[in-house]
């Protein structure tokens, strides 16, 4: 009975360290997206400023 009792906590183990994982993944997923948003936004605005500039003069 022990031996099930030990086997089913290795397995929760197992299934916790399997969360931590996609929990850094999204981690990290999160981040790259919010770079590339960043990233977007000043491209945008460098892009309009430029097309504005150039349709001033």
């Amino acid at each position: 009975m022990d031996k099930r009792f030990e086997a089913v906590d290795k397995r929760f183990e197992q299934v916790d360290k399997h969360f931590e994982q996609i929990e850094g993944r999204f981690a990290e997923l999160s981040r790259r997206m919010f770079q590339f948003m960043i990233w977007s936004f000043g491209f945008t605005v460098t892009a309009a400023g430029v097309i504005i500039a150039v349709l001033k003069f």
